[in-house]
C-alpha cells in the first residue's frame, strides 16, 4: 500500500505568523517541481491557510507558543510527515529532505547523538533524576525539521515531552527560552523513547542567525550560500521569527513576488529590488554605527 507524504508548519496567534507562513509555502513552490501536500496546523482559518492543501486547525485553541510544536504526533495530516518552522524559507526542492531521512526512526531530526557525560546537548544526565535509568544517551538537535512517521512512536515522543512540561526547571535545559521550548522537551523525550537523530547536513537547513554578515542570500537565484568556511549552500534558511521583521529577509520576499508574476520587465524588476534593499540596508547599518558612537561619547563623557 501506497503511503501519503508530506509537509506541515504551524502558525497561532499573530497574523504576522501566518504571513511568513504562507512565504514558505510559496518559497516551496517556487523551486519545487512535483511539489507534495503542504499542510498547516493552526488555531483559525483566514486568507493564508486557504494557501495550503490541507488545515488542521487546534480543537480547544493554541498555546500560541513555542509548545504548540508538542501537539504535532496528534495531528499528523500523512503517514510520513516533514514538518518546518514556518520562520523558513526554501532555497531548493525541499522533497530531498525525505531522502535524508531514509532509514531513520519513525520520529526524528537533525542533530546528534551524545555520550552520557556530554555538555553540550540540550539536556545534562546528572539533571534528569528518575528518567536516568531510561536514557542511554543525550540528544543535541535543531527543531527546525522534525520527520515524523504516523504511529505510537511519534505520539508518544511528543506525550512524553508534554508530562515534562510542569517540571522543565528541575531537569535544567540549554537554551534560553521565555517559556518551556520544545526543542529541550522533544531532546529528552526521544532519549527516553529509543528514538534518534540524524547527522546534521549542512546543505539542507542552516540558521541565519549563526551566520549574519556571512551569507550571501538572492531569492531570485535559489541561492544561499554561507560565506565562511567551510563555505556550503542550503536548500533551507531558518531565518528565526526576529530576523524576519528585518530588510534582508523583506528583500528576499520582495524577489520572490517578483519571481512569481513572471513580468517581462522581470530582470529589470529584480535589479531595481536588490538596489532599492542594498540602499536600505547600508543606511540601516550606518544609523546603528551613528548611535554606537554617540552612546560611546556620551559614556567618555560621563567618566570625567
Amino acid at each position: 500500500m501506497n503511503q501519503t507524504k508530506g509537509f506541515l508548519t504551524i502558525a497561532t496567534g499573530k497574523e504576522e505568523y501566518y504571513q511568513i507562513a504562507s512565504n514558505l509555502l510559496r518559497s516551496y513552490h517556487m523551486f519545487c517541481k512535483m511539489p507534495l501536500p503542504f499542510a498547516i496546523l493552526a488555531d483559525r482559518k483566514n486568507e493564508y491557510t486557504e494557501e495550503f492543501d490541507d488545515v488542521i486547525l487546534f480543537p480547544e485553541g493554541a498555546a500560541n507558543s513555542y509548545l504548540d510544536k508538542l501537539s504535532l504526533g496528534e495531528y499528523l495530516p500523512y503517514d510520513i510527515n516533514i514538518f518546518i518552522d514556518a520562520d523558513c524559507l526554501a532555497y531548493g526542492d525541499l522533497n530531498q529532505l525525505f531522502d535524508y531521512f531514509e532509514g531513520a526512526d519513525d520520529f526524528s531530526c537533525f542533530g546528534r547523538v551524545l555520550p552520557l557525560d556530554d555538555k553540550t546537548g540540550w539536556f545534562e544526565y546528572e539533571n534528569i533524576g528518575e528518567l536516568k535509568k531510561k536514557v542511554s544517551y543525550v540528544v543535541g538537535l535543531h527543531g527546525g525539521i522534525y520527520y515524523m512517521r504516523k504511529g505510537d512512536i511519534c505520539r508518544t515522543v511528543f506525550e512524553d515531552a508534554k508530562r515534562l512540561v510542569p517540571d522543565y526547571a528541575q531537569y535544567k535545559f540549554k537554551g534560553k527560552f521565555d517559556t518551556p521550548g520544545d526543542e529541550p522537551l522533544v531532546a529528552l523525550s526521544m532519549a527516553v523513547n529509543g528514538c534518534h537523530p540524524i547527522p546534521f547536513v549542512s546543505e539542507a537547513i542552516c540558521c541565519y542567525w549563526e551566520h549574519l554578515e556571512h551569507m550571501t542570500l538572492d531569492f531570485s537565484q535559489g541561492l544561499a550560500r554561507v560565506e565562511q568556511e567551510p563555505k556550503y549552500n542550503t536548500i533551507l534558511v531558518h531565518w528565526g521569527t526576529r530576523y524576519t521583521r528585518q530588510l534582508e529577509y523583506q528583500k528576499q520576499i520582495a524577489l520572490m513576488n517578483i519571481m512569481e508574476n513572471a513580468s517581462e520587465n522581470r530582470q529589470a524588476e529584480i535589479v531595481k529590488c536588490k538596489k532599492q534593499y542594498d540602499g536600505l540596508m547600508a543606511a540601516a547599518k550606518r544609523r546603528i554605527f551613528m548611535k554606537r558612537v554617540k552612546n560611546k561619547i556620551k559614556r567618555m563623557i560621563g567618566l570625567k
